[in-house]
C-alpha cells in the first residue's frame, strides 16, 4: 500500500465518480458528473493537495483540500473502500500529509451522505467534529390550504432597507447579497416579504428551475424579535403554494442546516416536505 499525490486523472476521476454515487462514500463537495470531476481534478488541484491510496496497482482510497480562502477547504473525502485498520491508518497519514503541506489552512470542511462509512465517530481520527446536518425536503404537491390569512407581499422599493437590515443580519457570511437577490428578481424568481404592523417580519425568496420542473427555497428569513410566532410556517407554506401555482414546477425543493431534527417536523414536515437526503457537516480547527 502506497500513498501517492495527484498524476493520471483518468482513472482518479472514474473512482471518485463511482464511489460518489453511493452513499456509503457520497462527499458534497465532489461534482456529480464525470467531466466536472475531470475538470476539477486539473485546475483546481496540484501534487500538493490531492492524494490516492493505491494497493496492488488498484486505488483504494483518495483525500483532497480543495482551498476556498487562505484560511479553509472543501476536504474531497475522506474516501476508502473499507475501515480495516490498514485503510485507516493510510488515511491518517494522508490526511497528516495534506496539513504538513498546507501550513496556514486552519479549517478543513467535511460534508457527508449520513450514511458514509466514515461518519460520525471514525472521523474522531482526523480530530474533526459534528457541526450540523443538511436536510434535502422536498414535497411534490401543493400544500393543505390553511386558515390563516397571510400578511405576504411581493418586493417593492420603499422596503428595500428593511429588507437589506434583515438579510445582512440573517446571513453575514453568505456569498449572495441582498442585492444579488434583487437583481434577480423576474419571470423565475420571487421574492415576498411578511408584512405585520408596517414592519418586514420575514422574506423568503423563491426560486424556480423550469427545464427541470424544479422550484427551490434559497433563503428565508424571520426577524430574531419575532420568532416563534409561525412567520416562518407561514412563508413556507405561502412560497410553496405560490411555486405549484407555476404550470412547470413539479417539486419544490429546500436545504436546511440543522442540529435539531425536531425544528423539521415543527416546521417543513406540517407543510408537507419530506425528507429525501441528509448530509452531516464535520469541521476541523488547527490549533497553531
Amino acid at each position: 500500500m502506497q500513498i501517492l499525490p495527484l498524476k493520471q486523472i483518468e482513472p482518479i476521476a472514474s473512482y471518485l465518480y463511482e464511489k460518489n454515487l453511493q452513499n456509503s462514500n457520497y462527499v458534497e463537495y465532489i461534482p456529480t458528473t464525470l467531466e466536472d470531476i475531470k475538470s476539477a481534478l486539473m485546475n483546481k488541484f496540484n501534487d500538493q493537495s490531492f492524494y490516492y491510496i493505491e494497493d496492488d496497482n488498484h486505488i483504494i482510497g483518495i483525500l483532497g483540500f480543495e482551498k476556498i480562502d487562505a484560511e479553509s477547504v472543501n476536504v474531497w473525502g475522506p474516501i476508502v473502500n473499507n475501515t480495516s485498520e490498514e485503510y485507516l491508518t493510510a488515511l491518517k497519514e494522508t490526511w497528516d500529509t495534506l496539513l504538513n503541506n498546507h501550513p496556514d489552512i486552519k479549517y478543513c470542511h467535511i460534508s457527508l451522505h449520513k450514511d458514509h462509512i466514515l461518519n460520525n465517530s471514525k472521523l474522531k481520527r482526523l480530530h474533526a467534529g459534528y457541526v450540523e446536518t443538511q436536510y434535502t425536503l422536498e414535497i411534490q404537491q401543493p400544500p393543505l390550504p390553511i386558515d390563516q390569512q397571510h400578511q405576504m407581499t411581493p418586493f417593492s422599493k420603499p422596503y428595500y432597507y428593511s429588507f437589506d437590515k434583515l438579510h445582512s443580519n440573517s446571513f453575514k457570511h453568505s456569498d449572495i447579497s441582498s442585492d444579488d437577490i434583487i437583481q434577480s428578481l423576474g419571470e423565475n424568481h420571487a421574492l415576498y416579504l411578511y408584512i405585520a404592523e408596517g414592519l418586514v417580519k420575514g422574506y423568503i425568496y423563491l426560486s424556480i428551475d423550469t427545464p427541470k420542473k424544479l422550484a427551490t427555497i434559497p433563503n428565508l428569513a424571520s426577524h430574531h424579535d419575532y420568532r416563534k410566532q409561525g412567520i416562518a410556517f407561514q412563508m413556507i407554506h405561502f412560497a410553496t403554494t405560490k411555486a405549484f401555482n407555476h404550470d412547470d414546477v413539479e417539486t419544490v425543493r429546500i436545504y436546511v442546516d440543522s442540529k435539531k431534527h425536531e425544528q423539521i417536523q415543527l416546521l417543513y414536515e406540517k407543510v408537507g416536505f419530506k425528507i429525501v437526503n441528509e448530509t452531516h457537516h464535520f469541521k476541523y480547527v488547527r490549533t497553531f
